[in-house]
């Protein structure tokens, strides 16, 4: 993945100085920004007075309107100011219809990021993961903000399940681990059988990756009964990793678009970068 777009969905209550090293990177990139700024319409109503409590409800959607488009605004003046290209994006809508509207925005970036300060209030934060990583199938970086500044990480920790979506952001991440000084590779509680994680778990994709120039260390480790995310964040903090790179997992057959436990704990918890892919 080398981006050339890139997507920061923002919702009303977060500063627009978040932007910031997004904006870097794109200037380091030569990327384009697109800024979607999501503002959440009012209940609709439901009582008995409909008419009265309509007029209410349309006035108060339309004063939110107009405050989406004053953010707007702000936003394009302060991308103004870098010099690189850059498009705002505004919608209002309801909290259910907000997957599908990130989609839609994200068919067309080559990465999203997805700032920890997004709002959780609705499962905001949530709708929007769920939208580019599952309704567009494509790469999101979750982070604070001031992460987003670069790309270029020095020590990076692949955490290994030898399945279909850290495949994927593995071949996302492709050129920051060509760049990168040093790459681990983590299996936990591997499964070392030819139908498992593979008799040598870790080391066919580190045959694969080097072969793309990348320098390798391979690394298994038992959980001991700890959650599979601290186990990640302890490891990458003893080896001084700059960013972590991993698959998302839904854990709903029938609704894929529920984040998975480590999935959604590395999203919230985890004090690096992750890049991740479904």
């Amino acid at each position: 993945m080398t981006p050339k777009t890139i997507l920061y969905p923002l919702g009303m209550d977060q500063p627009l100085d978040e932007l910031r090293p997004a904006i870097e990177l794109c200037r380091a990139r030569e990327a384009h920004l697109t800024v979607l700024l999501i503002a959440l319409a009012p209940p609709p109503p439901i009582a008995v007075d409909t008419v009265i409590l309509s007029d209410a409800w349309a006035s108060q959607a339309e004063q939110i309107k107009k405050e989406l488009h004053a953010h707007g605004e702000r936003a394009r003046d302060l991308i103004a100011e870098s010099g690189i290209s850059c498009e705002i994006k505004r919608s209002l809508m309801v909290d259910s219809s907000i997957e599908l509207a990130v989609a839609e925005h994200a068919f067309f970036a080559d990465l999203t990021l997805i700032s920890r300060t997004l709002p959780e209030k609705a499962g905001f934060a949530d709708h929007v993961a769920s939208g580019v990583l599952f309704g567009a199938g494509k790469p999101v970086l979750v982070g604070a903000p001031a992460q987003f500044e670069t790309l270029d990480w020095k020590t990076v920790l692949i955490a290994w399940d030898n399945e279909k979506p850290a495949v994927r952001a593995i071949a996302e991440a492709l050129p920051i681990l060509r760049a990168a000084e040093a790459v681990h590779i983590l299996s936990i509680d591997p499964d070392a059988t030819r139908t498992g994680d593979g008799e040598a778990p870790g080391w066919d994709l580190a045959a694969y990756l080097s072969r793309h120039g990348v320098d390798l260390t391979v690394h298994t480790q038992p959980s001991g009964q700890l959650p599979v995310s601290r186990v990640i964040v302890e490891f990458a903090d003893d080896i001084g990793a700059d960013g972590i790179v991993m698959g998302a997992f839904g854990h709903s057959r029938l609704r894929q678009r529920l984040l998975g436990g480590t999935t959604r704990s590395m999203m919230d918890d985890c004090p690096l970068p992750v890049l991740m892919a479904h």
